[in-house]
């Protein structure tokens, strides 16, 4: 079932779609998913929108992950078989991702791969781009280290407490759901249902579902509540920008592809924009920017550069 704060029907479309391609759906999440339909006659429109982009564009390069065997190839699951309760698989963005059994050890995605498992515990990961974790278990605590990257943790049951190691920083929760996310000296940790404790410097701050706390060295630790559908977006291959500035924009867009966006200039820099966009094809989104901002796009074979319009 999909959760969150109140979003627009296009955003909840977006989400269904990803939620009625998943490996692990449930007749509960397409009860609620008619629901939904039936609630509003712009929702049917807009899933419509959604589906129609979904199968006309990719976004994730279908990789071969560095560890695991491969997946059995899937047929495409199409909206009507999905509007009709069909049988399911996950597909985001171009990328054919389905739950694969995993024990403790090392994991790693290359940029532009995704990666699902299902950990010796039962709890699932989703590795996103350019990830390395490690797994191991002891008869008394559960251990998952992120060396780089962002995995989405949906944490089993167990009587073992289950840590997350992310840098000088150490959550620990039972059970629930956490988005964490290291970059460097950097780390966040997002409590997306549950409850986790946060362990730095002798001290424990407890994380409620919707609280984030970002974490640098040097820096005083922040705590604050995002837009959680936004914050997940990028689990359906997308990235959700909020009055953030180009710079901000590019850097998280070049996570997920070999060829880069070069921001020339610190007024390009610095302008700010709102909207959601496909990860994995980085001229289409500079492209689209220069529709919406005074900017100019030369896309060469290795980078793609953007620069103001003076």
């Amino acid at each position: 079932m999909i959760r969150g704060e109140p979003a627009t029907s296009n955003r909840q479309a977006a989400a269904w779609l990803a939620r009625l391609h998943a490996d692990d759906r449930t007749d509960a999440d397409q009860t609620a998913f008619r629901a939904w339909i039936d609630a509003d006659p712009r929702h049917a429109d807009a899933f419509e929108r959604a589906s129609a982009v979904w199968d006309s564009v990719g976004g994730l390069a279908a990789t071969t992950p560095i560890v695991g065997p491969p997946a059995a190839p899937v047929p495409m699951l199409s909206r009507r078989a999905v509007m009709a309760g069909g049988s399911a698989l996950l597909v985001a963005g171009g990328s054919v991702l389905g739950w694969r059994e995993a024990t403790a050890g090392v994991y790693r995605t290359g940029v532009g791969e995704q990666r699902r498992l299902v950990l010796e515990d039962g709890t699932r990961v989703m590795l996103d781009t350019d990830t390395n974790i490690r797994f191991r278990t002891r008869s008394d605590l559960r251990t998952l280290t992120l060396s780089a990257g962002r995995v989405d943790l949906q944490i089993a049951a167990d009587p073992r407490p289950f840590a997350i190691l992310a840098g000088d920083r150490r959550a620990l929760a039972l059970r629930g759901r956490l988005d964490v996310r290291r970059d460097g000296a950097r780390a966040a940790m997002t409590a997306i249902e549950g409850v986790a404790r946060v362990e730095a410097a002798g001290a424990t701050l407890p994380l409620v579902p919707g609280e984030r706390i970002a974490m640098a060295q040097g820096s005083p630790d922040r705590v604050d509540r995002p837009e959680l559908e936004d914050l997940i977006a990028w689990q359906t291959g997308r990235l959700a920008f909020r009055d953030e500035t180009l710079a901000q924009a590019a850097a998280e867009m070049n996570r997920y592809t070999q060829r880069p966006l070069v921001v020339a200039d610190p007024q390009a820099a610095a302008l700010r924009f709102t909207g959601m966009y496909r990860v994995g094809d980085p001229e289409a989104f500079a492209r689209s920017l220069a529709v919406l901002l005074p900017v100019r796009v030369e896309a060469g074979a290795d980078t793609i550069r953007i620069s103001s319009v003076s």
